[in-house]
């Protein structure tokens, strides 16, 4: 991978892409704050985090990077396989109506089971889908 784009490797939509979605951030954030009465302060807060996630992607889009697709695969390994095994459990402890697995491990082994594992386990199946696809992003221009 090349650490730069060129710019006639992005496509007629890309730059139309940013400028709406920064648009769409700033009338979100006055929509919030006149139609939903949302704090000033609050509005701010959620316009500027926004535009940090938006220049997050950005980056990640424009700087082609191994080692931050790599990342970003291990985070979403993580944070996806998490999820879906601790929700997955805690529906399957709730229809059966057994007690909470502190009730017989105590609290910081149900941590350690239901929260911590899980994305451990996550972080290496993130890590070994993207070694099979070359930590290419989906959608990657």
């Amino acid at each position: 991978m090349s650490g730069v784009t060129t710019k006639s490797s992005k496509p007629w939509w890309w730059k139309p892409l940013w400028i709406v979605t920064l648009l769409l951030t700033i009338v979100s954030g006055a929509a919030g704050f006149f139609l939903l009465d949302v704090s000033l302060a609050r509005a701010i807060a959620g316009v500027a985090l926004t535009f940090l996630a938006i220049g997050i992607a950005y980056y990640i889009c424009i700087r082609l990077s191994i080692k931050v697709n790599r990342a970003i695969y291990i985070a979403f390994g993580a944070s996806g396989t998490g999820f879906i095994i601790f929700y997955g459990s805690a529906f399957i402890i709730w229809a059966t109506g057994l007690p909470p697995p502190t009730h017989h491990l105590g609290f910081w082994i149900t941590i350690l089971i239901f929260f911590i594992a899980p994305n451990i386990i996550g972080a290496f199946i993130g890590d070994w889908i993207g070694k099979r696809r070359n930590y290419i992003l989906p959608l990657s221009l």
